[in-house]
């Protein structure tokens, strides 16, 4: 039986496969395949140490040691992955499909296991996300969802992706609200390879569909950047604008940053960071509201303060957007969004035709 899988063949059947990463922890932190599960041949210290013996003692010696080392958690690691299999098809990875998937496999196929080893590892997932991304244009209207901050983009986003809508929630995949406190609560932003192998996934899933939906962005979702590609058709895409009342926003603030006790000291350190655009003494005035928890009157603040006139600054002239679309109601608002875009790939389509 052949034991290897395509990255290919992974991809079109990802829900099907339980994906083990066996690569160590700091390896899996800066880049893995998107759904994969780290269970690790080796921790960090002790691929070090495997390194170190394959140069100083050479290659057979840095097999021993490495035998040494698993031997012992074998049955429990061979356990785990049966656990979280549940049923599914077992594909095994490392770096680039070399010796840790391959003697994992060899072990358990003698257990009478039928597992997979990913062919190339994570380098061919890897390698197949830069070909995408270097020769992919977007052939289908990309409509840019602007709006004031706490509007309910990402909230409106969320609703068109349940309606079956063609969304791509550009802040979810950074892990990055696009703000100067898009970071605050969320653990840190995702890496840059991480970022792009879920674009790249959505992206797949989403062939075929007839338009895309997006929040309106800069080149940058915090540490992140987008592609080209996107970027560009983004530009060159339809805009909407979206309302909301400042009370309702500042509610859908409170409720995306849920939890701001808990995170009162990086609250303080983006305010603070703002004294340049705020000044001392407002920026002061807002580290005072949030130590006595006066959430709403810092979302208030920051909204009619600095990010409404940010956004004023910098946004196209109401005439420019495709539609102005009220949100007070989400519901009725994804509706509207949905009509207004089925309606103006429709007309495109019908000024195509009549122009060939």
């Amino acid at each position: 039986m052949n034991s290897l899988l395509t990255v290919e063949e992974l991809l079109q059947n990802r829900d099907g496969y339980c994906l083990v990463d066996v690569r160590s922890p700091g390896e899996f932190h800066v880049a893995r395949i998107p759904g994969a599960v780290n269970l690790p041949l080796f921790e960090d210290q002790e691929r070090v140490m495997l390194g170190a013996s394959y140069w100083q003692e050479g290659t057979e010696q840095a097999k021993l040691l490495g035998l040494s080392l698993v031997a012992p958690r074998l049955p429990q690691l061979v356990e785990k992955i049966l656990a979280l299999a549940a049923g599914r098809e077992i594909v095994l990875y490392c770096w680039r499909g070399g010796m840790r998937s391959r003697s994992l496999l060899a072990v358990m196929a003698a257990m009478g296991y039928p597992v997979w080893q990913l062919q190339g590892g994570y380098k061919a997932f890897r390698r197949q996300v830069v070909s995408y991304f270097s020769n992919t244009k977007i052939q289908v209207p990309v409509f840019v969802l602007n709006g004031l901050t706490g509007v309910g983009k990402t909230l409106l986003l969320r609703e068109l992706a349940n309606r079956g809508a063609p969304a791509l929630n550009l802040e979810e995949m950074a892990n990055h609200r696009g703000s100067a406190f898009g970071a605050v609560g969320l653990g840190g932003s995702r890496s840059q390879k991480d970022f792009e192998a879920l674009l790249f996934l959505a992206l797949r899933n989403l062939q075929g569909a007839p338009y895309l939906l997006v929040e309106g962005e800069g080149k940058k979702i915090g540490p992140v950047v987008l592609p080209d590609f996107l970027y560009q058709a983004m530009q060159e895409g339809p805009h909407l604008l979206l309302e909301a009342d400042i009370a309702l926003r500042v509610e859908r603030i409170l409720k995306e940053y849920a939890g701001l006790a808990d995170n009162r000291q990086a609250l303080t350190d983006a305010v603070l960071a703002l004294q340049k655009k705020l000044g001392r003494e407002k920026c002061e005035l807002l580290v005072t509201m949030i130590n006595q928890g006066d959430y709403s009157s810092v979302a208030r603040s920051l909204c009619t303060d600095y990010y409404d006139l940010y956004y004023r600054d910098s946004r196209r002239k109401k005439g420019d957007y495709l539609a102005v679309i009220n949100l007070d109601d989400l519901h009725s608002g994804a509706l509207a969004v949905l009509v207004c875009c089925q309606e103006n790939v429709k007309q495109e389509m019908v000024s195509n035709e009549a122009g060939q």
